[in-house]
């Protein structure tokens, strides 16, 4: 089974040493979207750049998916 690590990038990088054993892509691809969405879900956590990605790699130096999530807010003039 492959293992696969979730990287996060914000305001800062968080390199996931441990990784996980997954069956396959997919199974990554799934990881990655419940990372993101557990991310995007607290608001302490966008108030930086609003830029959030998960990389995803199957092994030290090799990035097979990226998650990008991006939080925009614009004050609009009257409203």
């Amino acid at each position: 089974m492959p293992r696969y690590y979730f990287d996060i990038h914000e305001d800062a990088v968080v390199i996931d040493i441990d990784g996980r054993d997954l069956p396959d892509r997919a199974a990554a691809r799934a990881e990655a979207l419940a990372r993101g969405a557990a991310f995007a879900a607290d608001p302490q956590k966008l108030g930086g750049s609003g830029v959030v990605v998960v990389t995803v790699r199957d092994g030290p130096d090799r990035a097979v998916m990226r998650l990008r999530l991006v939080s925009q807010i614009e004050d609009v003039a009257g409203g």
